[in-house]
């Protein structure tokens, strides 16, 4: 039976409180004070704290950081009726699991202390993985289901998401390349009270300088050569909406310029029309790159930074959130099994300590690929190592030659032979599993159809 340390001035609290997880199986104490609490927890070895923010001798930061001196991987929980954003994100920042407003939700507190307990006890990448056996970390954006994870960085970044999505704050979300930017942005929108209006998503990678003022603004019918009739741009489309900027830093000086006008007016102008439309919409902006040291290079416009620097969220890379790894993986096989058409059931125990060992460069993109690829080349109810790439199934090919002495232009010249028979061996694998329909393999190995054309010729080229 978990135990639970309860420490509020409000009596009625705590004894409602407790009552009512005593009756949900949990073994409950209180205290009425920060010190008596603390010293109660000094005494006795408690699963989960719950504190209230405002006590009459301490704050609930203050009860949360002298338990986490006693015992630092302790669940504290905090109880707030000031849900101002600083506050709550200070308190996330400082340690805590999670924090609860009042008036307090029983179904909410119960809930928030389910998942911290199974947080706890994280999936054991000893036994095979299937997809029956994770449940929580998931959540439902506009209808799609994506996995969230249960590692604290990331369960940080969805209390951020929860207290900013509700206000019309500007929002920067910085992370590498796969990491699940839209996402983000499209459940802060989901949130909001925004969501019944549009979300329109835009690589700004895309947008050339030439085109941009009728991509993001729209044009009239004549406004340039090829204008042959009225068009809409991203702007008016999410008009009331949210519109997310993804690589906000490829967008020429100029395009900024234009954009910070339109941002301060809240009005636009389709270009070559003379009509000011007036604009009500949320933005959001994301990038791998700081957006702070973009303008102190002079690569990005310091007053557009500011203008979207009101709340920023640092999404982790997979990297940094290995306990999540065997969330995706049964996310993912289920998503390949349901796309290809398989049932294949799970992952043998070698293939996630892998996956956990590997680096993952490109994040949950490339995660999402290769568990698709396995999932293709797998012949059995269970994936295997030899259906992975050669850079997670074999990583030892790229660093054996390392540790022989030899001149380094042969070390070079061998290291790029492993490498590109590894890869060629991995191109003709996945065009024997689609009957060599090479735009198949080519969406597969999430490559275009030249560049796959390329490496086959020139690895038959090399030994011709």
């Amino acid at each position: 039976m978990k135990r639970v340390l309860i420490i509020d001035d409000d009596r009625d609290i705590c004894l409602l409180l407790g009552k009512f997880l005593e009756k949900n199986g949990y073994e409950t104490e209180t205290a009425f004070t920060a010190h008596s609490g603390i010293a109660r927890f000094r005494e006795k070895n408690f699963d989960i704290v719950i504190s209230d923010y405002r006590l009459g001798d301490k704050s609930g930061k203050d009860v949360l950081l002298e338990i986490k001196k006693i015992k630092n991987d302790a669940i504290v929980i905090i109880i707030t009726g000031y849900s101002q954003i600083k506050t709550a994100v200070d308190i996330i920042k400082s340690g805590a699991y999670d924090y609860i407003t009042k008036p307090l939700i029983p179904d909410e507190v119960l809930s928030i202390l389910t998942n911290a307990i199974n947080a706890q006890n994280p999936v054991s990448t000893k036994t095979p993985v299937k997809p029956s056996s994770v449940q929580k970390g998931r959540i439902s954006v506009n209808n799609n289901e994506y996995i969230i994870g249960q590692s604290r960085s990331i369960r940080e970044v969805y209390h951020q998401i929860e207290i900013v999505a509700p206000t019309d704050y500007s929002v920067i979300i910085y992370g590498e390349t796969g990491t699940g930017k839209e996402v983000i942005a499209r459940t802060i929108h989901e949130k909001s009270k925004r969501r019944k209006f549009p979300f329109v998503a835009i690589d700004c990678g895309t947008i050339t300088n030439e085109l941009a003022g009728s991509a993001l603004f729209g044009h009239v019918k004549g406004a340039f050569t090829g204008a042959l009739f009225d068009k809409d741009g991203y702007f008016e489309m999410a008009n009331s909406g949210t519109i997310f900027l993804d690589e906000i830093t490829n967008l020429s000086y100029e395009t900024q310029a234009a954009l910070l006008r339109v941002i301060q007016e809240r009005k636009f102008e389709k270009v070559g029309g003379t009509k000011s439309n007036d604009l009500d919409i949320r933005i959001i902006v994301a990038s791998n790159d700081s957006l702070q040291e973009a303008f102190q290079s002079g690569k990005f416009r310091e007053d557009l930074y500011h203008r979207f620097n009101e709340f920023t969220i640092n999404i982790p890379s997979l990297r940094n959130r290995r306990e999540d790894i065997p969330l995706f993986a049964d996310f993912f096989l289920q998503e390949s099994n349901k796309e290809i058409g398989k049932q294949v059931e799970g992952f043998e125990p070698e293939v996630i300590e892998r996956f956990i060992q590997y680096s993952w460069p490109g994040n949950l993109r490339e995660f999402r690929n290769i568990v698709r690829r396995a999932v293709l080349l797998c012949s059995s109810n269970m994936i295997s190592v030899q259906t992975l790439p050669a850079e997670i199934s074999n990583p030892g090919l790229y660093k054996t030659e390392a540790s022989v002495q030899q001149p380094i232009s042969t070390m070079r010249k061998d290291l790029k032979d492993v490498s590109t028979k590894a890869e060629f061996e991995t191109i003709m694998n996945v065009l024997r599993e689609v009957n060599f329909n090479k735009s198949k393999a080519a969406e597969i190995l999430n490559i275009d159809r030249k560049t796959l054309y390329n490496k086959i010729k020139n690895y038959e080229k090399s030994t011709s």
